[in-house]
């Protein structure tokens, strides 16, 4: 993760001490041996490289270690003529500050262990330096000159001596990287990287307490979220709920996030919701408790994060407090999940009103929290992982000032609930941007604070979605328009999802477009893009501001955003004014990192393992949470999700 600090993992089983100044050095210094997680004795962690359509992973595998205990590094990988892949494992934090160097000068060779899952899979090896760290290239040899046939299927030792890396400092050196150069499937293991004074040498025997036992936290609490309650409370169709509760045991699966469907109470004074189908709630949650789950009233939007709309939180809390108040013991929510996630709001990119998003998220949490507990229910929100952010701009963009206390927002709501699920969306365990090193933030902060967090992973994967962005006007002119327009507190306009993009220079808005539209929706469409494009788009103004510059730049920009694909120009007549409103269309595609669909299940559970095991010592884990019933069943059964499941996290619903 840039811009971390540099850490000592609570997990990181120190073996062999950092070689002083003029000490005596072994005649073998390991820096990785991949037993200490996701970091080494130094700091240094490892990551993949890739650019599509070519992809690497990594695993840290216990079943295929050099010696017999610990871990190796498995690196699997799918090389094409396009795109690269490889993997990189920094010798110290690269973060830290002056950079700090690993001096391999009493050293003659580079040493490290590999084998191939077939044999004869091949690689380049490489290393970095401080002359070479910005460079494109850095001194590199083939495997293939020291193991003629490339990797065999059993363990061996590869010794490359470090005059053979023309150019380099081996007392400045910072990385380590694998390059997967030739076409074709990979999958080999790595261990015991090193330096070493002699061509032959064995490299220190594993600590027998080096190796983390899996088995220590693998009964770890897992949640699951469920969106779509419809079937599950179908009295007509008890076969929805049985499947439901069965898939539930047979993943051990112990709590529930169970969204909350409300209709609105139109003869009582005020505003007031009210549970929809309450017999059907009633009925789920009795057989839920009889196979031993726990159930929480799954609701949220992200306007409740703002002040103005807190009553209606508020309200939300009291109707899951009126349902318990008229149900048996059994047939009550344990407590209430709020899913609230600000940022979807327009306005939460404007530097000037996050810091008033951010705080009414904290307020309202606070106010609801204290609403439920009167209750006797506990209250607990999802938050993604970068609301813990550590360090650097990432973290001063969080802060808020809460009762006299400057911390992240993140922070501030772990501080008030019962229990926070953290979003941490990525399908792969280890490495620097893993869901270890993405949860640890938040992890330290909760065991500091004799607190608990849910590590949330994703199993959905979402359609491409096109987007009509008017073309726009600069951000230093954008953003006061903004905040004039009443819009910076949504993020749907006519019932069109809202988008912002930025080009470095340029703000513009836009619409999600359905991909098919009648004519009545599409005159409704274009008449919610004309109202933007009157505030918003440069067409407001076009002697000021010239589309075919401004389409340029950001057609650029787009072009290296891996989540944007394709670029259209799009123009139509804002039938008010009758003036030409310039737009252009781009796909939202969600990137294939950050979920687990389409992996499979033995990759799933394996990087499920790999997370509890890693994490399952940590006084601050809780457990994990699976978004979302119908794709977590999906990629374990291999059932298509019924029609009709939201395609996203879903606000509250509310009719």
């Amino acid at each position: 993760m840039n811009g971390m600090k540099p850490r000592t993992f609570f997990f990181l089983l120190l073996a062999w001490p950092l070689p002083l100044q003029g000490a005596t050095t072994p005649p073998v210094q390991v820096v990785w041996d991949f037993d200490g997680g996701i970091s080494n004795e130094y700091g240094g962690h490892y990551n993949t490289y890739k650019r599509a359509p070519s992809w690497a992973r990594t695993y840290l595998d216990a079943r295929e270690a050099r010696a017999s205990r610990g871990h190796s590094l498995r690196i699997t990988a799918h090389r094409e003529a396009e795109g690269f892949c490889g993997v990189w494992m920094d010798f110290r934090p690269a973060s830290e500050a002056p950079h700090q160097y690993f001096d391999a000068g009493s050293y003659r060779y580079l040493s490290f262990w590999a084998k191939g899952e077939k044999g004869g899979e091949d690689f380049e090896v490489s290393l970095t330096d401080a002359a070479t760290a910005n460079d494109d290239e850095h001194p590199s040899r083939k495997l293939r000159a020291y193991l003629p046939g490339g990797l065999p299927a059993t363990w061996r030792p590869v010794v490359i001596p470090l005059s053979d890396f023309r150019g380099i400092d081996p007392r400045r050196l910072l990385r380590m990287t694998l390059n997967l150069t030739r076409k074709g499937d990979y999958r080999f293991y790595l261990d015991d990287i090193a330096f070493q004074r002699e061509p032959i040498a064995d490299p220190p025997a594993k600590n027998a307490e080096a190796t983390v036992n899996s088995a220590i936290n693998g009964g770890a609490p897992r949640a699951m979220w469920a969106w779509n309650t419809k079937p599950l409370l179908d009295a007509e169709k008890p076969q929805e709920a049985d499947r439901f509760l069965a898939f539930c045991v047979a993943q051990k699966i112990g709590m529930v996030f169970l969204a909350a469907e409300f209709d609105r109470v139109t003869d009582a004074p005020g505003a007031a919701l009210r549970l929809r189908n309450p017999e059907g709630y009633r009925t789920f949650l009795k057989r839920a408790h009889q196979k031993g789950l726990t159930v929480e009233a799954l609701a949220g939007t992200p306007e409740w994060a703002l002040r103005a709309r807190h009553p209606e939180a508020l309200v939300a809390v009291d109707s899951i407090i009126a349902f318990n108040g008229e149900s048996g013991p059994d047939g009550r929510f344990e407590g209430v999940h709020f899913d609230v996630e600000p940022y979807s709001l327009l306005g939460y990119s404007d530097p000037f009103y996050r810091s008033e998003i951010l705080l009414g998220l904290v307020e309202q949490a606070e106010k609801c929290r204290d609403r439920a507990h009167a209750a006797g229910l506990t209250f607990s929100c999802d938050l993604p992982s970068w609301f813990f952010a550590p360090g650097g701009l990432e973290r001063d963009r969080l802060i808020v000032n809460f009762k006299g206390q400057e911390k992240t927002a993140g922070e501030h709501v772990a501080d008030l609930v019962d229990s926070v699920t953290i979003m941490d969306y990525t399908n792969q365990a280890d490495g620097a941007g893993g869901i270890i090193a993405r949860a640890l933030p938040a992890l330290d902060y909760a065991a500091a604070h004799h607190r608990k967090v849910v590590v949330g992973v994703e199993t959905f994967a979402e359609s491409d979605s096109t987007v009509t962005f008017v073309l726009g006007l600069p951000a230093e002119e954008f953003w006061p328009r903004l905040a004039k327009s009443g819009l910076r507190g949504q993020y749907r306009l006519d019932d069109f999802r809202m988008s912002l993009c930025s080009d470095d220079l340029n703000m513009h808005i836009g619409l999600s477009t359905p991909r098919e539209m009648a004519p009545e929706k599409q005159a409704v469409f274009e008449g919610a893009l004309a109202r933007l494009a009157r505030q918003f788009g440069a067409s407001s103004d076009p002697d000021r501001y010239h589309p075919s510059e401004m389409l340029s730049m950001v057609r650029a920009a787009l072009a290296e955003k891996p989540e944007w694909k394709g670029f259209e120009p799009y123009e139509f007549v804002d039938s008010d004014t009758g003036r030409h409103v310039q737009c252009f269309r781009s796909t939202h595609r969600m990137l294939p990192s950050i979920t687990f669909h389409g992996l499979g299940r033995e990759t799933f559970d394996e990087e499920m393992a790999s997370t509890v095991e890693w994490l399952g010592r940590h006084p601050g884990f809780g457990g994990t949470a699976v978004h979302f019933y119908e794709s977590f069943r999906e990629l374990v059964e291999g059932d298509e999700p019924p029609s009709g499941v939201r395609s996203q996290k879903a606000s509250a619903s509310v009719n």
